[in-house]
């Protein structure tokens, strides 16, 4: 079900005010000659941007920010945006001064002729434009209609939904901001930008890719970085630790137990890809159980053992949730992934949003998770895919983003601690089997305009900066082969998914000049053990091949019960 459905649904109110989408047109837009640039104070009401005369802006002010230590001068435009009474999207555009302001040095004033959209993170915006502003982008951020970063107000006391939070944070906000950000722009240079950017990571991420699939003609290029797609679906899972802790061992495992079963597990595996290096090069393929780990077994480490429930529990917590039939619900953390030491998931207290994510599927602000256990657990991730996924989970086709000639790149850490990497990699399968050939193994079509990047050990959002490559993709036509990660004195090429870095047996494994791109991570075992039950059918449904991006003939003899218990 594409979002675009979805929407006509629940019957709510998603798109934008149509004298956003279509400003207004200026006398000026009818000459050959370009319109000159306005200054900043009188940016608010020019009639040409979309602001003055909207019925759906409910305010608008424009102000010129002094510079400030690092920060430069710059025109900032603040937007109330609603359609209705109960939509409040507060919107954010900075802007480099333009020639009429005294700005210098770019392609009109100080601006390099691009504007970028900046994401949020977790349940909150952003309205920090600094960053793009001085780089000599347009920068803009939103709110996503609510200040602060609660999630719960998306329940009503009463236990229906509220759709209008839902929507403004899912989709609203960020699609208006794009818009206003463009119609700005054009209006305080005198010119459309030549080129527009999404940068993003974890809900900038998701929001990267909400912009890609339902508002795909506005946008140039999105780096989209570990994506919190899926939302209903991941964060349901959030909790699948949380549960097999309670109902193995009565509370959360130790962190000092949990970091021991990590470190061993890299142990373990950490020579598999040729390299000893303290990282698990592809965690999927590592099959170490955290039973070696018993206290007096013979493979116990002399501190911090663990005993045969919490051995279960952590190897449910790396093998992720299953339903009844041992049928795969999502995916878990991967082994190498810290678990519930600082800012991770499984420590002592639940992910608060996991916990808010239990009340959006059961629509009940007051719903108890520690009242469900392992084997009820499937009921409630049914619940929530029946009840508000279709709103949250970001999973639609990107084809006007590809007939539009758009350019997405996404990086994600292959041990993020808060947001499954196998959730995007299982995306990235069902888009190459879109836009590929027949048996397009090496992912071919995909990656013409749609590129993903595993970066080994990293964790959420720790990954390289990858706009730049972004940048040479859109304007350049160099797609990114590799981009080079550095840690300390390593430094390590990333590939494209599938391949991976190989090493080429002579040098410093410490110098990226020593690797190559090659491979293939789409290795049979892998792939099929990640075949997802059906979407909506989790408590009792069937594998779901399409839904997983697989064809069902490469799985056949597969033992999908093949998995550490």
């Amino acid at each position: 079900m594409t979002m675009r459905r979805c929407a006509s649904l629940f019957s709510i109110p998603v798109l934008l005010g149509s004298a956003l989408i279509a400003a207004p047109v200026s006398a000026h837009d009818k000459r050959s000659t370009p319109p000159p640039p306005v200054s900043c104070v009188e940016l608010a009401t020019d009639p040409a941007n979309g602001l003055a005369g909207n019925p759906d802006v409910k305010s608008a002010n424009s102000q010129i920010i002094a510079a400030s230590g690092a920060n430069l001068a710059y025109c900032q435009v603040n937007i109330l945006f609603g359609t209705n009474p109960n939509q409040n999207i507060n919107i954010r555009v900075g802007l480099p001064l333009n020639s009429r302001d005294g700005g210098t040095g770019g392609v009109e004033g100080a601006w390099n002729g691009r504007t970028q959209g900046i994401g949020g993170g977790g349940c909150s915006g952003s309205l920090a434009v600094n960053g793009p502003v001085n780089t000599g982008y347009v920068g803009s951020g939103s709110d996503a209609g609510h200040t602060g970063g609660d999630c719960e107000p998306g329940v009503n006391s009463d236990g229906t939904y509220n759709l209008q939070f839902i929507n403004d944070f899912i989709r609203n906000g960020m699609k208006a901001q794009v818009l206003f950000m463009k119609s700005v722009a054009k209006s305080y240079y005198g010119e459309k930008p030549a080129y527009n950017y999404w940068n993003g990571c974890s809900t900038g991420g998701r929001q990267g890719y909400v912009i890609a699939q339902e508002l795909g003609s506005e946008l140039d290029g999105i780096l989209a970085n570990a994506p919190a797609m899926y939302w209903t679906r991941f964060q349901t899972a959030q909790m699948w630790g949380q549960i097999a802790m309670k109902d193995l061992t009565g509370s959360p495992i130790d962190a000092n137990k949990t970091a021991q079963a990590t470190a061993s597990a890299v142990a373990a595996c950490d020579a598999a890809d040729g390299v000893v290096d303290g990282i698990i090069d592809d965690p999927r393929t590592c099959k170490f159980s955290a039973t070696a780990n018993i206290c007096g077994a013979p493979t116990a480490p002399a501190s911090n053992c663990l005993t045969p429930a919490e051995a279960q529990a952590v190897d449910l917590i790396w093998d992720g949730p299953r339903n009844a039939d041992g049928n795969r619900i999502w995916f878990g953390l991967d082994r190498g992934t810290n678990i519930g030491t600082g800012f991770a998931l499984n420590s002592a207290s639940p992910f608060p949003l996991g916990v808010t994510q239990f009340h959006w599927d059961e629509h009940d602000r007051t719903f108890d998770w520690q009242t469900v256990s392992m084997g009820g657990y499937s009921q409630v991730a049914q619940d929530g895919s029946r009840n508000i996924a279709d709103v949250t989970d970001t999973f639609g086709n990107l084809d006007t983003f590809k007939r539009h000639g758009g350019k997405l790149l996404t990086l994600v850490g292959a041990n993020d601690q808060l947001i499954y990497p196998r959730g995007v990699i299982n995306y990235y399968r069902v888009m190459a089997d879109r836009y590929g050939r027949d048996h397009d193994a090496d992912f071919d079509g995909v990656q013409r305009f749609y590129r993903l990047f595993r970066v080994p050990g990293a964790g959420h959002c720790a990954v390289p900066n990858g706009f730049p490559a972004l940048v040479d993709w859109v304007e350049n036509g160099v797609a990114p082969k590799e981009i080079i990660q550095q840690s300390g004195t390593r430094t390590r090429p990333m590939c494209p998914y599938p391949q991976k870095a190989i090493y080429n047996g002579s040098g410093s494994t410490d110098d990226a000049a020593n690797f190559h791109c090659g491979g293939n991570l789409e290795k049979r075992e892998v792939v099929c053990a990640d075949v997802l039950v059906k979407y909506k059918h989790e408590v009792k449904g069937p594998l779901d091949f399409k839904g997983s991006g697989i064809e069902p003939d490469a799985c056949l003899g597969h033992r999908y019960d093949d998995h550490d218990r």
